[in-house]
């Protein structure tokens, strides 16, 4: 779950969020779109990268250990 304090304008709190994943992710913000959910509160990402790197990194983020 991502948070942000971004207003809900202009696509701000888009771009706020994907910031903070791709901070998170070690990615581009551009490595990341919004697959469904533009409008919407809750939202749906894809992240491009290596799969492993990027399943291992969600991994420590979630506190899974692998």
């Amino acid at each position: 779950m991502v948070a942000v304090q971004a207003p809900a304008v202009d696509g701000k709190a888009n771009e706020a969020v994907l910031k903070v994943v791709a901070k998170a992710f070690d990615l581009r913000a551009r490595d990341i779109s919004i697959v469904h959910g533009e409008l919407a509160r809750d939202k749906r990402l894809t992240l491009s990268g290596a799969d492993s790197l990027l399943q291992d990194r969600l991994h420590e983020l979630m506190g899974i250990l692998t």
